[in-house]
């Protein structure tokens, strides 16, 4: 049997074409910008929330007017 010609280093067929771009960076960092996002949304939250219980709710005076039978 004849020895082939065959370089597995130099076919290409298995590899994209060069004009085809990765779009996996661009989405990595879109996920990752949400995520801070999301992130800081809780954050704040969580902040308003602990300053709106430090202080008691205000008195709401009922009617005096009314008697309870």
């Amino acid at each position: 049997m004849p020895p082939q010609d065959h370089n597995p280093i130099s076919d290409s067929d298995h590899l994209l074409p060069e004009h085809k771009k990765s779009s996996g960076p661009i989405v990595g960092i879109v996920i990752i910008i949400a995520l801070l996002f999301i992130g800081a949304f809780y954050s704040w939250g969580a902040a308003l929330n602990r300053r709106n219980t430090a202080s008691p709710l205000p008195l709401i005076p009922g009617d005096a007017t009314t008697t309870a039978q």
